[in-house]
């Protein structure tokens, strides 16, 4: 199985409820934009997608993709999500954040948190798909590093995002789906 095809991102997007029109960002987009770049297709010319990570050369990657393909509803963002207020995004302003394959990198998790709950509207979702922990994938992080989905959650719910549903992510990984 390739990389490319661990996630199938344009149907967790669709399962979890993402639209036309609408405000979402990629928090830690990664190099590929593996869930940016499907985002701009389903959101189309009326939505926006922030693709949000701390690595300027992982937004150089995607902001090339995004001009090489004349992707007008896409902004790459230069932000440290567990500093306070570093991502350049209104309050209350986005439908979804996406927190793909992150938890286990994030060292200040409430910081993290609480910059997702204040970009997010009030009815807005927080989608987070990340390892299983028994995931032997070499991609994958180290073990004790993982969150399973039960851990995750506790997490989530301590830092007040209540859980709307699992959503099925593949093999490799679990996914769900929270509100602020």
């Amino acid at each position: 199985m390739s990389s490319a095809s661990l996630i199938d991102a344009k149907r967790l997007l669709l399962e979890a409820g993402v639209g036309e029109g609408m405000r979402v960002a990629d928090f830690g987009a990664g190099r590929s934009g593996h869930f940016v770049f499907p985002s701009s297709v389903i959101i189309g010319k009326e939505g926006m997608v922030y693709a949000v990570d701390v690595v300027k050369d992982v937004l150089g990657m995607i902001d090339g993709r995004r001009k090489l393909f004349g992707i007008l509803n896409m902004e790459t963002l230069w932000a440290d999500f567990e500093i306070p207020g570093a991502v350049k995004i209104k309050d209350h302003s986005l439908d979804f954040v996406l927190f793909v394959n992150n938890l286990w990198c994030v060292e200040n998790m409430a910081t993290t948190l609480g910059e997702i709950r204040r970009v997010l509207k009030e009815d807005g979702k927080l989608f987070v798909v990340d390892w299983r922990r028994n995931t032997k994938y070499p991609a994958a992080p180290p073990v004790e590093k993982r969150l399973d989905s039960m851990q995750a959650e506790a997490l989530l719910m301590k830092e007040g995002f209540a859980k709307e549903r699992d959503v099925q992510s593949g093999e490799f990984s679990w996914g769900m789906l929270l509100r602020p």
